[in-house]
């Protein structure tokens, strides 16, 4: 689409070189006409370079959003797991992490990216432990400034909902099973609902997606990815990559974000190499590039489960759970439909 009108200005632009020729010297003319064609290349190649494999916003709002203490990027709060992005001042970059789209990883990287040996640290989601800096501890006037500055990139990574939610049911559900009756069931008893329900079926896929998904919303691997954010934060998000191309999509979003201080892109400096498919290990000097290898801890393959797991009657309450996820604009998923729709579905 940016190509598209970068070429038709350029053209606009050619023709009106070309009219101004009528009343210009013959000499003067062809160097008008060789820097008009000079432009219209130049433009296009800037359009191709910007056709990128993942989805980006360009056109930052001309009416900046205000920041609230309240908002869901911003406000505080004191589990472990939110909604608060982190913050890299070095590569001018805020970061949303999101359940089931390689949060895990992501913090490594992060984490790695300050230098600090604790990426392969245990409980990398704690904040004492992996020290990384969020949106919330700055100034809410600064927080304003990096979430609206066009020089900073503002990215996050998202994920089909049926392979999300079935992604979160085998990881959490089944490979973490009695963790799952423990905690979850446990907080799907107190609220309300029937614990030993929640015990006996947990290993069904209908009643995760139907009771537990419902009932506990706001649990991070499975809650919609649009309502993490903001609504008014979303046209500020310039860098969205998706999981089924997680591995070419890491790799340019670190190309495309570099250091304030030396000039290296994030890649160079820790996505290139250095990564095995085991995070936690310290020692393993790994040779392969960041997010090419899956740790095994959290890798489900869901999406190669899909129609193992799914019905009809599923896909279509999937569909109408994560409808904000489906329908916004930010989000260009690729058309997964399991079973023929007929109009009675």
């Amino acid at each position: 689409c940016l190509k598209n009108k970068l070429s038709v200005k350029a053209r606009t632009e050619k023709m009106k070189i070309m009219a101004d020729c009528k009343s210009t010297s013959k000499f003067l003319c062809v160097l008008i006409i060789l820097f008009g064609t000079t432009l219209h290349f130049t433009l296009n190649n800037r359009g191709e370079k910007l056709n990128l494999p993942s989805s980006r916003v360009y056109n930052v709002p001309q009416v900046a959003s205000e920041l609230q203490a309240s908002d869901i990027i911003y406000h505080t709060r004191k589990n472990a797991r939110n909604y608060i992005p982190v913050v890299n001042e070095e590569y001018k970059t805020v970061f949303f992490f999101i359940g089931k789209c390689a949060a895990s990883e992501w913090k490594r990287m992060f984490v790695r990216l300050m230098g600090s040996p604790k990426w392969c640290a245990r409980w990398i989601h704690k904040k004492e432990v992996n020290g990384l800096k969020w949106l919330d501890e700055f100034p809410i006037e600064e927080a304003q400034q990096m979430m609206t500055d066009p020089e900073w990139t503002r990215a996050v990574f998202v994920r089909n909902p049926k392979d999300r939610a079935l992604s979160a049911f085998l990881d959490k559900a089944i490979s973490h099973s009695d963790n799952f009756v423990t905690q979850v069931c446990s907080t799907y008893g107190g609220k309300g609902h029937d614990h030993q329900a929640c015990v006996d079926h947990h290993l069904d896929f209908e009643f995760f997606l139907q009771n537990i998904t419902t009932a506990i919303p706001e649990n991070v691997h499975w809650m919609t990815i649009y309502d993490q954010i903001d609504a008014k934060w979303w046209p500020y998000i310039n860098y969205v990559g998706y999981m089924e191309n997680l591995s070419e999509h890491a790799e340019d979003f670190l190309r495309s974000i570099v250091s304030n201080i030396d000039g290296v892109s994030a890649w160079d400096r820790c996505g290139k190499t250095g990564w095995s498919s085991d995070e936690r290990d310290c020692e393993a000097e790994g040779t392969s590039p960041f997010l090419k290898k899956h740790d095994k801890r959290h890798e489900t393959d869901a999406h190669d489960k899909l129609r193992e797991y799914y019905t009809p009657e599923l896909e279509i309450f999937a569909e109408d759970r994560y409808a904000n996820d489906f329908d916004n604009p930010y989000f260009e998923f690729s058309s997964v439909e399991l079973f023929p729709h007929t109009q009675d579905t």
